[in-house]
């Protein structure tokens, strides 16, 4: 689709379940980090402008957060699990430790 792929690693998508949106992975903000961004699709399948998921500021808040989206998913169904939970899990577990060689 012209206007959504580039030349910044971009990688895993996920359809939503109308399938008129898109969202992906990509690197193209700054060849470091993934970062979740999203498209409409229309009928002939034309695509707006990718973008970043909303945030009081997206470009300081993903500089900040120093985390990957690797594998962007729509969900359709309520999420269960208490942010509590869900944060203390975050926290606590495992990093992966990266090299450069």
């Amino acid at each position: 689709m012209a206007g959504v792929n580039s030349e910044d690693v971009d990688s895993f998508h996920t359809w939503s379940a109308d399938g008129k949106c898109l969202v992906f992975s990509s690197r193209r903000d700054d060849g470091l980090y993934t970062k979740p961004y999203f498209t409409h699709v229309d009928p002939d399948g034309n695509a707006t402008k990718p973008f970043l998921l909303p945030q009081k500021n997206p470009k300081e808040y993903y500089k900040k957060l120093m985390k990957s989206y690797n594998l962007p998913a729509f969900t359709t169904g309520k999420v269960t699990v208490g942010k509590r939970k869900l944060v203390n899990v975050l926290r606590n577990s495992p990093g992966t430790d990266v090299t450069v060689r």
